[in-house]
């Protein structure tokens, strides 16, 4: 704004697969800086402490399934990209700001490390499968990314 440029809409969008795949804005690929321009809503906080919950093996007060139902820019994908962050993570994102708030809401000393999968429905198609990929379901798909290596890379078929 300060240069005379028209704002892009595009610039404040988190695409869940870009951070899987290391190429987002930093501000959504690093953790750190993510959590600090994160404003945890009571609603965010919510969520963010029963996924903590539940991947720390309590099944009280916290539920297997959620159903994120806002509508567009209602921050569903924030959301993803913070629970992301979090199981991606453990224990390493406790010097993040919020994360230590989000603790004690669960009632648990540490985010467990969990193994992590991303499905984008946009990026695959029913009939195709994945985009410009061979045929596969989207369990096949969920199930290569789980094993994909390092940090998150996503795992395309060959062939």
């Amino acid at each position: 704004m300060r240069e005379g440029k028209p704002l892009d809409a595009a610039e404040f969008a988190v695409h869940l697969d870009d951070v899987r795949n290391n190429c987002a804005p930093p501000d959504y690929q690093k953790p750190d800086r993510f959590f600090a321009r994160t404003y945890l809503t009571k609603n965010l906080s919510t969520l963010a402490s029963e996924v903590i919950r539940r991947l720390s093996g309590q099944r009280t007060e916290t539920s297997a399934v959620f159903n994120l139902a806002t509508q567009f820019g209602g921050g569903k994908t924030h959301a993803l990209t913070l629970l992301f962050h979090l199981a991606r993570n453990g224990a390493a994102s406790h010097k993040w700001a919020g994360v230590l708030q989000l603790l004690a809401a669960a009632g648990v000393k540490e985010v467990p490390k969990t193994a992590t999968a991303v499905f984008v429905g946009t990026e695959f198609d029913s009939v195709k499968g994945e985009a410009g990929g061979r045929r596969t379901t989207a369990q096949d798909a969920v199930g290569r990314d789980r094993l994909a290596t390092g940090r998150g890379q996503s795992v395309r078929p060959r062939g």
